[in-house]
C-alpha cells in the first residue's frame, strides 16, 4: 500500500502535517459532533489524541497490527485492526468521524466512504483530508502510496455517491504549504529519504512552521490548493 508504515513518518512534514490536522479538527467542531467519534486510519494517532484531550470518546483503527499496537500504547480509546472498506462496527455506531489523509491510499475509496456511512447515525458527521490537483502527483505521494490525488469534482463526487450531503469542500495549502512541499520536503526526501532532520533541519522545520500559519488566511481559495478539507453529514 504505502512505502512505510503509519507513524514513521519523518518529523520533517511536521509543520505541514500540524497545520492540515488543525485546520481539519476547527473543520469537524464546527459541525458540533456528538460525543462518539471513529478516527479511521488513526495512523500516527495524533487526531485522535487532539480529540480525546476535548472529551471526545474516540475509537481508533489502522489496516497495519503493528501500527495498532503502537495506537494502544499512546491513545486511552478503543484501537481496532480493521480495514475502511470493512468496519466491524455495527450500522449507526458513531456521531461523527474524522479521515485524515487516508482516502487517497483505498482503491476502492467510494466502498470507504459508504462504510463510514454506514457507520455514522443519522445526522453524524464526517471530516476528510485528501492532497489535490493529480498534476501535483510527484516522489513524495510514490514514497506514500498514495494511488490518487483528488480534483474538487472527484471527491465531491465520492462522497454523494457513497450517500452523503457534502457542506463544505475547501482547498487548503496555499500558498507557503505547497512552496514548503515542493521546494523543501520533496527536495529533502529525494537527498535523504524518509530520515530525521539533523539540527540544522530542526530550526528550519520551526520557522517553516510558523510561515504556515499564514495558510489560515487563504483556506478556501481554490487556486493553487495544496489539499481538500471536506465535511459532510448522513441524510
Amino acid at each position: 500500500m504505502s512505502g512505510h508504515e503509519w507513524g514513521t513518518a519523518p518529523e520533517f512534514v511536521g509543520p505541514r502535517h500540524e497545520l492540515r490536522e488543525r485546520l481539519l479538527l476547527d473543520l469537524f467542531l464546527s459541525a458540533s459532533p456528538g460525543p462518539e467519534v471513529l478516527d479511521a486510519g488513526a495512523g500516527q494517532g495524533t487526531m485522535s489524541a487532539r480529540l480525546e484531550r476535548l472529551g471526545y470518546e474516540v475509537t481508533g483503527t489502522d489496516v497495519s497490527g503493528t501500527v495498532v499496537e503502537v495506537l494502544r500504547a499512546r491513545l486511552s480509546g478503543s484501537v481496532v485492526e480493521a480495514s475502511i472498506t470493512d468496519l466491524p462496527f455495527d450500522d449507526e455506531s458513531f456521531d461523527g468521524a474524522v479521515l485524515g489523509e487516508v482516502l487517497e491510499h483505498v482503491e476502492d475509496d467510494r466502498g470507504a466512504l459508504a462504510e463510514l456511512a454506514r457507520v455514522l447515525r443519522p445526522g453524524g458527521v464526517l471530516a476528510v483530508s485528501v492532497p489535490a490537483n493529480p498534476r501535483l502527483h510527484g516522489p513524495s505521494d510514490e514514497w506514500a502510496g498514495h494511488i490518487r490525488r483528488y480534483t474538487r469534482p472527484a471527491l465531491i463526487d465520492a462522497c454523494t455517491g457513497a450517500g452523503l450531503t457534502v457542506n463544505q469542500c475547501l482547498g487548503w495549502g496555499f500558498p507557503f504549504s505547497r512552496l514548503y512541499h515542493r521546494h523543501l520536503y520533496e527536495r529533502y526526501l529525494d537527498r535523504h529519504g524518509p530520515t530525521r532532520p539533523g539540527g540544522r533541519h530542526r530550526h528550519l522545520v520551526a520557522a517553516v512552521g510558523a510561515l504556515l500559519q499564514v495558510d489560515r488566511l487563504f483556506v478556501g481559495v481554490e487556486r493553487g490548493a495544496l489539499g481538500y478539507l471536506l465535511l459532510a453529514t448522513r441524510p
